[in-house]
């Protein structure tokens, strides 16, 4: 990656992350050996955008799960089922960032999408 500038390193390792959300086992440890650089040299680069690497990856999960929730697509499919999907592996830990990120449980958010979407013409 030679001299890349901060910013630019920091959108490599978001994509590589967006890549691997789903991954439950998935950990900064695994950025860091991707890109052959330390923990510390990752939390550094996140650290200029106010964030650390856990926290933008519960963030970029969280979101995915939001949309899915929202997805017609997705309707037939639990809560725990889109929860794994996103990279989570504790219903109860999903439950509890979410309602933290949305001020609502997964099924309530689910619902209330629901709700609007058939009230839209």
């Amino acid at each position: 990656m030679g001299h890349l500038r901060p910013e630019t390193r920091l959108e490599h390792f978001r994509a590589y992350i967006e890549g691997r959300l789903s991954d439950v086992d998935f950990r900064l440890t695994d950025v860091a050996s991707a890109f052959r650089l330390s923990d510390r040299y990752v939390r550094r680069i996140f650290a200029g955008a106010n964030e650390t690497p856990s926290e933008y990856i519960r963030r970029r999960r969280l979101e995915l799960a939001a949309v899915m929730l929202r997805d017609r697509r997705w309707a037939n499919h639990t809560i725990l089922s889109i929860a794994l999907e996103c990279g989570f592996n504790d219903a109860a830990y999903f439950s509890r960032c979410f309602h933290e990120c949305y001020g609502l449980t997964p099924r309530s958010y689910r619902i209330s999408g629901a709700e609007r979407a058939t009230a839209e013409p």
